[in-house]
């Protein structure tokens, strides 16, 4: 295999066939006053079994959300390996993150807090940053997205539509193991010139509580 990108929490390799192959490390990203957030840029450390953990999570996602008719790039995994194979995609702009948010936490709290307090309930708050570490992720609006080529007004508005459906079903199934989900953020690319949500489904890629308690890379990979 052709070695692409050495990433932060993936490995990424382009198969003879022409898909790609991620494998999955045991990285974690993020401190925010001494606890992991997965809203943060650095590897601060390694736990054994976290790369294993987001493989199984988010192969879990994937097949449902393809079972519901949803394009995304997930062909298949071997969780042995810690290993996943999907189709190529390409990226918008150098890559985009698109956050949905159930309650304020975390960075939204940090930048809105005179406005609203830890936990406060968010009519599913949309929002759209860059993948710039040097910038620290910089939050865009539709405005800017598309005064900038990064999106069209077609695909801000499809993304829109399609994260808020995605996460929901989700939500739904975290609520029936217990679990509340605070905030999680999704990547999509283009596969074939089809809007396709990409990249992975993890615990590093969401806020989770259980009975008021944030559920950590392992107690939330544990569920599945």
């Amino acid at each position: 295999m052709e070695h692409i990108k050495t990433g932060k929490t993936k490995d990424v390799y382009r198969r003879e066939d022409g898909n790609i192959r991620l494998v999955f490390k045991d990285s974690v990203t993020g401190l925010t006053d001494g606890s992991l957030d997965p809203g943060g840029n650095l590897v601060v450390g390694s736990v054994p079994g976290v790369g294993s953990g987001a493989l199984k999570m988010s192969a879990y996602f994937f097949e449902k959300i393809k079972r519901q008719g949803i394009s995304c790039h997930y062909i298949d995994s071997d969780l042995q390996k810690s290993e996943m194979t999907v189709l190529p995609a390409v990226l918008f702009g150098e890559g985009i993150e698109f956050i949905l948010r159930y309650k304020a936490a975390g960075s939204f709290v940090r930048r809105f807090g005179s406005y609203c307090k830890e936990g406060d309930d968010l009519p599913k708050v949309f929002e759209v940053t860059l993948k710039d570490d040097s910038r620290d992720d910089p939050p865009i609006t539709r405005e800017i997205a598309l005064a900038l080529n990064i999106l069209s007004a077609y695909q801000y508005d499809k993304i829109r539509e399609d994260t808020i459906k995605i996460c929901d079903i989700i939500r739904e199934d975290l609520s029936e193991k217990g679990l509340e989900l605070i905030d999680i953020k999704l990547e999509f690319g283009l596969v074939r010139g089809e809007i396709t949500l990409i990249d992975e489904i993890s615990p590093g890629n969401m806020r989770v509580f259980k009975d008021g308690k944030k559920q950590d890379y392992l107690e939330l990979s544990d569920f599945f």
